[in-house]
């Protein structure tokens, strides 16, 4: 059967991502690398001169990369980065998505194949791997963060900073921090947990939680960037029906009314794509006919296009 495409909050035909919630990841680390790494791994943060722009290394880690056939999702990111004593690093973050009940026993075998690789890459640029993990299984026992092989006087030993979301809800002094946090990666954290708590909650139930933490999304201050990337985080994670999630859109157009923040809005975006007024008006209408046939009353319909009443009433008549 084909996936049904249908419209994310941002606009934009997305593919059904129920069972890939690991591009969600992978977008918020390379959109919101210097959040993510000062509110996971802040030591390597500090050392890292964000005055330079880092670079994302997607087609060098892609000819390494094997595509993975156990069925579990893996969002691997290859950022070079330069460091305030002038050198320069290579960081490898990979979250592992966990959507299977066993545990995955080739983890660190698998971050220690990756580290070699990308580190017979790059070593004849003199740049150093570090190796980074994010674990958002539910697990809290579940946390490997070592490879080691010894045998007969031989050593081996591999061992990664690891994160685990699930601490953020489990540990005291985690939980703190996580409320306390005004960092965007607070809310990402919060949305995973969340996502945890709604597998087996009603759409309705999925729907007012959504909307909450979307709401939130504006009350904490962010970035206009930064909104935009949590609301399609927070849209890829958490899923509703196709009429819920239209009742979303219709959500976020009345918070940033409300608080007159400047986005451009769908309509704007096809007017200055047709590069005159008409382009606006007809996009206007198009929401005005989703809107209607979603049965929303003229008058919210009247409101939230700005349009006139005998606009309503051709559609209508149409």
């Amino acid at each position: 059967m084909r996936e049904k495409k249908h419209l994310n909050l941002t606009g934009k035909k997305r593919v059904s991502l129920a069972s890939r919630p690991d591009p969600a990841w992978k977008e918020i680390i390379e959109v919101l690398f210097e959040p993510f790494m000062e509110f996971f791994f802040p030591v390597i943060h500090r050392d890292i001169d964000f005055s330079k722009k880092y670079e994302l290394l997607s087609k060098e880690l892609r000819k390494i990369s094997p595509d993975s056939n156990s069925g579990r999702r893996f969002s691997d990111v290859l950022i070079k980065v330069y460091l305030k004593d002038g050198s320069v690093k290579c960081i490898y973050i990979l979250v592992h998505i966990e959507i299977q009940s066993s545990k995955d026993p080739d983890f660190m075998q698998r971050m220690y194949i990756y580290q070699y690789r990308i580190f017979d890459q790059f070593f004849v640029q003199g740049l150093e791997v570090i190796s980074l993990a994010v674990l958002t299984d539910e697990d809290e026992n579940y946390r490997p963060n070592e490879y080691k092989v010894s045998r007969w006087g031989f050593e081996h030993w591999l061992k990664i900073p690891l994160i685990k979301i699930i601490d953020y809800s489990t540990n005291e002094k985690k939980s703190t921090e996580l409320e306390q946090s005004k960092n965007p990666m607070a809310m990402v954290v919060r949305v995973q947990l969340k996502s945890y708590e709604l597998k087996k909650m009603e759409d309705n139930q999925r729907f007012d939680f959504k909307r909450e933490l979307i709401r939130e999304c504006y009350k904490n201050g962010y970035e206009k960037k930064q909104i935009r990337i949590l609301l399609r985080f927070i849209d890829w994670i958490i899923r509703l029906p196709e009429n819920l999630e239209k009742q979303i859109s219709y959500e976020i157009t009345k918070i940033e009314e409300a608080i007159n923040m400047n986005y451009v809005t769908s309509w704007e975006r096809i007017a200055k794509k047709e590069g005159k007024k008409e382009g606006m008006k007809e996009g206007k209408l198009e929401i005005a006919r989703r809107m209607l046939s979603d049965g929303l009353p003229v008058s919210n319909v009247l409101k939230y296009t700005q349009l006139k009443p005998k606009d309503i009433e051709s559609i209508v008549k149409s």
